[in-house]
């Protein structure tokens, strides 16, 4: 990917940035050299003397004469890539290219405010700022090939680490500037210095306006896919960054940190942005060149549309030249491609606390790690998966699972038509990064076909709740990779979620991350909900018409559970009660409330070596409502005390009903309690057809 195409439209757009940075810093407890800090170390050595004068000429916001120089004396958390004189030189080179300056010199930009944005560019992306969570990144903890670091730049941005395929050592930022060999893991007091052979300097390209490029470009390996996207009108909506009046609200204080919640231990602060994102996964005009035999220039949308119809892939959808409306053909198609997520490599799929499975060995995987995405347009699902005998990550893969009651959930074989789409994410694909998106490769045609419809309807659909809000993902909570968790205010001050309203002013809704901690949830992580709580999601749709179980992961080790009232259907402005209250301090053999313990009537045993009576008991629990938890899941990563094992954590079973396929489902969570610290507690939950839940031949796997 070329970082330096619009730089111009970049550094006006860096300017605007400006203005909406916040002061937070304190210098006042600096340094005073007495070991070497960053700054020490880089005004010491002369090969980074022009980069030392950036650092003092940029100021860390526009509301702050403190300087990132001054900045880089303090104490703090910092991993500095740190450009030589001769990067610096390279990167004016470039700009004179582009036609930016005349000569590659500092003195010669032809105004103040592009000569302050461009420095902006250089200084903000050469540092990532770990000061909060007390990170930073010696080489041995960089990010795995192509994938992304946890903390971002100064400017707010997204940077990755590559290396070459014949030198494990040799390590590219951003693919394209070299990490010195020689001069890297540059201890400092305040963090890590690694010498850079060029400036970072990443694309403000949307995908929006690099698909509207790519339409035109021939050589992008992408302008058949472009055009699709052009006909049906969706530029603009891929074009979007960021929600500005959030930004506004956090920075007047409309939106407060959010200290002040009525338990001291849930002090949690409220995200400091509302970013948008998308995930396209694109045919190649390779793929379409060999598919139509035609040469890439003479392609055209008809022609696409077209092969489409032939292939019978949407039967039901309408074959016009509306390109706009969801129920047309090729807008079923080019949608379908489109994740309204940014997923950056490492999470197409997440591993943590997967049976088998340890974080801190990173590169050992166990058993197989899925996710369901729903698309744009007509929502539908998009599976990502990856195995040990997978290979990768593959969209839309249904291999057949050793999934017996002691069988090891690995994969035993995969029929070639459900083998699914391999995603090349290795460095030398071409896997596209912008500012508010990521474009991935395929060479098959993804498509929301029977096949894959059916083979979907036939799953078990195991969400974590973190799942249903795309936001996390988006502003870089999803999966963070340390331990961090936030609140988000009501609806009366700003609806910050797509598809969750939170009611009511009295409900305090807060994400919760156990990064590390020995959490026995899904993925180490929880949506908890309090006060007098009221919310509302948006469900995931299913793939097939047809009988669903809906279930709630749930754990009861605290006594704070609370009771409340589920309602489902699909007007959120009038759902039905979904059968008696859950009681979630109700455990497999206890219940727990306000540090009193009960007996449970929920039927729980721990498995014996006696599979027919395991059976008996399982079909006891669903009898009442209750489920064991999964095999799958383990309480600390690595471990091998299983959901299943542990009267704690159960699955409740919500409803059972038929689900429309083509129509959108709600559920709203209500408290049944005036005790303000009682909780609404969900880890997971579960889509399961009738097939699976009630398959007289073969019953549902204990997985």
């Amino acid at each position: 990917m070329n970082y330096f195409k619009h730089l111009s439209l970049l550094c006006f757009m860096l300017l605007a940035m400006l203005f909406s940075c916040k002061e937070n810093i304190d210098t006042s407890n600096r340094y005073v050299f007495r070991e070497r800090t960053i700054a020490s170390y880089l005004t010491s050595h002369e090969q980074f003397s022009d980069y030392v004068k950036l650092l003092k000429a940029q100021k860390i916001s526009d509301l702050s004469e403190t300087s990132v120089y001054q900045l880089m004396t303090a104490y703090g958390a910092y991993t500095c890539f740190a450009p030589t004189n001769e990067a610096l030189q390279l990167y004016l080179d470039s700009l004179v290219i582009k036609e930016i300056i005349p000569i590659a010199s500092w003195d010669s930009f032809p105004s103040t405010h592009v000569l302050d944005s461009v420095r902006r560019v250089v200084v903000m992306n050469s540092i990532l700022d770990g000061t909060k969570i007390d990170k930073v990144f010696p080489m041995a903890e960089f990010p795995q090939n192509n994938e992304e670091f946890s903390v971002n730049t100064m400017e707010d941005r997204k940077i990755s680490a590559t290396y070459s395929k014949n030198n494990s050592d040799s390590c590219f930022i951003d693919g394209i500037c070299p990490v010195s060999l020689t001069n890297r893991d540059i201890e400092a007091i305040n963090g890590y210095i690694h010498e850079l052979g060029y400036v970072i300097a990443p694309s403000n390209e949307t995908l929006g306006s690099t698909l509207h490029r790519y339409a035109y470009d021939y050589n992008s390996g992408y302008s058949v896919m472009a055009k699709l996207v052009e006909a049906c009108r969706l530029i603009d909506t891929l074009s979007v960054v960021k929600d500005d009046v959030y930004e506004m609200l956090v920075q007047t204080d409309v939106i407060t940190d959010c200290k002040n919640p009525p338990q001291s231990w849930a002090a949690y602060p409220c995200p400091e942005h509302r970013k948008y994102g998308f995930t396209l996964f694109a045919e190649t005009d390779e793929f379409w060149a060999k598919t139509l035999g035609k040469d890439i220039k003479d392609i055209t949308v008809i022609d696409v549309k077209d092969w489409i119809a032939s292939q019978n892939l949407y039967p039901d959808a309408k074959n016009d030249e509306n390109y706009t409306s969801e129920d047309n053909l090729l807008n079923q198609f080019v949608t379908y491609h489109i994740i309204p997520q940014r997923i950056p490599v490492d999470k197409l799929v997440i591993h943590y606390n997967e049976k088998g499975y340890n974080y801190k060995n990173s590169t050992h995987y166990s058993v197989p790690v899925w996710t369901h995405f729903i698309t744009m347009g007509k929502r539908r699902l998009v599976k990502t998966w990856q195995s040990v005998e997978s290979n990768g990550i593959y969209l839309n893969r249904f291999p057949v699972l050793d999934n017996g009651r002691h069988g090891t959930y690995h994969e035993l074989s995969c029929d070639p038509e459900n083998e699914g789409i391999y995603l090349n994410t290795s460095a030398e694909s071409n896997v596209i990064k912008l500012i508010n998106a990521m474009i991935y490769p395929i060479d098959k045609v993804l498509a929301y076909d029977d096949h894959t419809r059916d083979n979907l309807a036939r799953t078990r659909l195991r969400y974590d709740s973190w799942d249903f809000l795309p936001e996390m993902m988006n502003n870089d909570m999803r999966h963070m990779g340390y331990n961090a968790s936030f609140y988000f205010p009501n609806d009366q001050v700003y609806s910050y979620f797509r598809d969750c309203s939170v009611n009511t002013k009295d409900t305090y809704f807060y994400i919760l991350n156990g990064w590390g901690s020995g959490w026995p949830n899904y993925q180490g992580d929880e949506m908890l909900v309090m006060v007098i709580y009221d919310i509302t999601l948006k469900l995931p749709p299913v793939p097939r018409t047809g009988t669903w179980e809906i279930r709630m992961g749930v754990s009861t080790e605290s006594s704070w559970r609370g009771i409340c009232q589920v309602y489902f259907g699909t007007h959120p402005d009038q759902l039905a009660p979904a059968g008696i209250p859950v009681d979630m301090a109700l455990g497999g053999l206890y219940r727990r409330d306000d540090e009193k313990v009960y007996g449970s009537i929920v039927g729980w045993e721990k498995d014996t070596d006696d599979d027919d009576y395991n059976a008996e008991v399982d079909k006891r629990m669903k009898n009442n409502g209750f489920m064991k938890g999964p095999e799958y899941i383990v309480e600390t990563p690595g471990g091998t005390d299983t959901n299943r094992s542990m009267e704690k954590t159960t699955r409740r079973i919500i409803l059972r009903t038929t689900i429309d396929a083509d129509k959108t489902y709600y559920m709203r969570f209500k408290s049944c309690q005036d005790q303000i610290h009682k909780q609404l507690f969900i880890d997971y939950m579960e889509w399961c057809p009738k097939e699976v839940f009630d398959n007289p031949i073969e019953p549902e796997d204990i997985w």
